[in-house]
């Protein structure tokens, strides 16, 4: 079957992920082009439309199905509203990519699973941090078996105190299962699944430290037993800047990824004397200095970009050529299973 020139591509939901991450990577790719946007907001949707020079705009999503012919639609709302919105653009015979994490009940997933088996179309799911090319590099490099067997891996992923998400009492990850981590869980467990394989959350704790009464918890820490080694993710809604960190542990050298600002450090095995750690800390000043400046050079040419645009690409052409996404909704329905038993135990929601 031949693939198709491009699709027609329809976004639901105007806010902040769609402006920056998927309006700019639907506008670079040429198999793509980004008819028509819609959000419940009308002043979000005509602010929206006119930034991008998108020619339509909807403020109700039926309407945008119906007189647009979409081959396929970026979900971007709120978690509560992946499943019913994208079963529902799925029963209209669309394609559909969804935001993190795909829905917040495994129930949720499977009924939105089962609708594109039904109606034969495909269903990915948007966990772009494992796109990020300092992800991909750290994963390439396990995969090669240059860190020897892996023993486990340790994730931070923490925001700034005053993030807008947490100080706004109105803010709607409020009213998910666990408050802003049900929000934020989904990355680190992508991450983790990555390279452990299956994990299943064997503790969970989670306390407050700030006073702010519309939040459970704030701070989280989880330990994961996988396939292959132990994990732990260190979360935390109070720390003096967004964090995004992976350190990957082998017998025979250990990753130290910034995801941030993509920049990867190895520790490989050497002597104890003094020498010996003084020329490792040079040769890890080395590589912390030439990552940052590849990284700046990147962002001045804005090559830089947190995944999105690998995801969304390879999600494309998986609808032109037949193949799988980079990212299914059987693993985005696992993530969504060990998300669940981890907001279990915090509150919130």
């Amino acid at each position: 079957m031949r693939a198709k020139e491009y699709l027609r591509v329809g976004i639901v939901g105007c806010g902040e992920v769609a402006q920056w991450a998927h309006i700019p990577a639907l506008k670079k790719i040429k198999n793509a082009e980004l008819v028509a946007v819609c959000d419940e907001d009308e002043d979000s949707a005509i602010r929206v439309a006119k930034r991008f020079h998108i020619s339509r705009y909807y403020t109700d999503f039926s309407q945008m199905l119906e007189k647009e012919e979409l081959d396929m639609v970026d979900v971007c709302t709120p978690p509560k509203t992946h499943s019913v919105l994208s079963i529902q653009a799925i029963e209209a015979g669309c394609h559909v990519l969804v935001e993190k994490p795909m829905a917040i009940s495994t129930p949720e997933a499977d009924e939105m699973i089962q609708a594109g088996k039904d109606y034969g179309v495909k269903l990915g799911v948007v966990h772009n941090l494992l796109f990020v090319p300092v992800a991909i590099k750290a994963r390439t490099v396990v995969s090669e078996g240059a860190i020897g067997d892996l023993t486990g891996i340790d994730i931070k992923y923490s925001l700034y105190k005053y993030e807008g998400e947490i100080v706004d009492s109105e803010h709607w990850c409020h009213k998910l299962p666990g408050g802003v981590f049900g929000n934020k869980l989904p990355h680190p467990i992508s991450l983790a699944m990555a390279f452990l394989g299956k994990v299943e959350p064997v503790a969970v704790h989670a306390m407050k430290l700030s006073s702010h009464d519309w939040m459970a918890a704030d701070e989280l820490r989880v330990i994961l037993k996988g396939e292959k080694g132990l994990g732990t993710i260190i979360s935390s809604l109070n720390w003096p800047q967004n964090t995004a960190m992976v350190d990957i542990f082998g017998t025979k050298m250990n990753l130290h990824v910034y995801l941030n600002n993509g920049v990867m450090i190895t520790y490989r095995l050497g002597g104890h004397g003094r020498p010996s750690r003084g020329l490792e800390n040079v040769r890890q000043g080395f590589q912390l200095l030439a990552g940052t400046a590849s990284t700046a050079l990147n962002i001045a040419l804005r090559k830089h970009h947190y995944g999105h645009y690998a995801l969304i690409q390879g999600f494309i052409e998986s609808v032109r050529n037949g193949t799988e996404p980079l990212v299914t909704a059987k693993e985005g329905r696992e993530v969504v299973r060990v998300y669940e038993k981890i907001v279990s135990q915090i509150g919130g929601g």
